[in-house]
């Protein structure tokens, strides 16, 4: 009988003597390599009946090496376990995508790796070395019609089965947009929580256009055509009432009538897809399914958008973290602030910027932080920001519940 093949592929010599110690007494044959550009030449060359790979590994990292084994016709059907110190984060839903059949994460004991292997080898090989139960990957879904609507809720889509679908509480929102840039894939990625809804549209793995449903005001396009400076606040608002209960697109309606250049439309909605995403990253519950499919809306072709994912995710982490401080803060949008009591004295001494000036005449002691934000037609991310400092600089205070209106 033939030695089954275990290809170990960690840039650790130290996983590497623990696989080999683990799997010792085991009729194994076991090959480590200590890169992914080496790992799948050598899963190539040796047709592996098993793969042991680590998550993090510099220059191509697992989701890279799972791809490119992915598209190796010499390794279709080859099991991969994760090995990873995020297992617990993301090897669950991660488990049968890419090849990947289970995980395991770091530390372990030779005795939990043995015992994961063994479970792997009965289901998928057999004695003889041929598989029994082919890997179960990323399936096409069905292309989507321009006209398809948004989906429920529940992200159920009529069009096919969901290549990717998970929780946001077990892989974040952040992790789910690495998998799929890795991938390169084309499609529809759905986040869910509670009645927000938000659809992400993929080109190539990056992003093409987002719209949602159900978001708070301040992510609403009007919003960002009066930040690009497109138009202002009265004129919008004087558009909206005209406009009753249109269903056209306002940013193609301003367009029509010469109120905005589509210039000006086009940086409106990337500042608004690139908000949408900041929010969702934030999402500590919540829903996810991503759908394949090369046939993406007119809107999304129209919109002509490609936004490198890293990109956007740098800056929405980056805002996650000052998010992370503000609220230590400000926690409740309820709650009421009013001007210090020695505040012109303080004012005097500082050089308050434009904006800074600007959301200091908005608090007055009877408005909500709510109710600033929708005044002040910016994100809550950029008022909470400004009140933070003002707060800190003691030029504005919290007011105490009992006397707020």
């Amino acid at each position: 009988m033939t030695a089954l093949k275990v290809l170990v592929i960690d840039d650790s010599p130290t996983i590497h003597k623990v696989v080999a110690h683990a799997l010792k007494h085991l009729d194994f044959e076991v090959i480590s390599i200590t890169d992914g550009k080496t790992g799948i030449a050598k899963a190539i060359d040796i047709k592996p009946d098993l793969v042991l790979l680590d998550f993090m590994m510099p220059g191509m990292n697992g989701y890279q090496v799972c791809k490119s084994m992915g598209r190796q016709a010499e390794l279709e059907g080859v099991p991969i376990l994760l090995m990873s110190a995020k297992g617990e984060m993301i090897g669950e839903k991660l488990v049968e995508t890419m090849g990947i059949v289970d995980y395991i994460t770091k530390p372990f004991s030779p005795e939990a790796l043995t015992t994961l292997v063994q479970h792997a080898v009965e289901k998928y090989c057999r004695a003889d070395g041929t598989k029994t139960e082919e890997r179960k990957t990323i399936m096409n879904v069905g292309a989507r019609t321009p006209e398809d609507l948004p989906t429920s809720e529940d992200l159920s889509d009529p069009s096919g089965r969901a290549a990717i679908r998970g929780e946001l509480g077990m892989i974040p929102a952040g992790e789910v947009f690495q998998l799929l840039k890795f991938q390169s894939h084309t499609g529809i990625l759905h986040l869910a929580r509670g009645k927000a809804h938000l659809e992400v549209f993929l080109r190539g793995g990056r992003i093409a256009f987002a719209r949602a449903r159900n978001v708070d005001e301040e992510f609403l396009l009007g919003r960002f055509l009066i930040e690009v400076g497109a138009i202002n606040a009265r004129d919008l608002e004087l558009f909206l009432q005209s406009r009753g209960k249109s269903n056209k697109l306002l940013g193609e309606q301003l367009v029509k009538i010469g109120h905005i250049t589509p210039d000006d439309l086009g940086q409106a909605l990337r500042a608004q897809v690139e908000a949408l995403v900041y929010e969702v990253l934030r999402w500590g519950d919540g829903e996810f399914a991503f759908y394949l499919s090369e046939k993406l809306p007119i809107q999304v072709r129209e919109a002509g958008m490609d936004l490198s994912i890293d990109s956007v995710l740098m800056e929405g982490f980056r805002r996650v973290d000052e998010w992370g401080t503000i609220e230590k803060e400000i926690r409740d949008f309820d709650m009421v602030l009013a001007p210090s009591r020695d505040s012109t004295g303080v004012i005097k001494l500082i050089q308050l910027k434009p904006d800074e000036e600007r959301m200091v005449a908005l608090v007055d002691g009877r408005r909500s932080l709510k109710e600033i934000i929708r005044l002040s037609r910016r994100s809550s991310f950029d008022v909470c920001k400004l009140l933070y400092r003002l707060l800190a600089s003691r030029i504005i205070r919290k007011r105490s519940p009992r006397v707020a209106r």
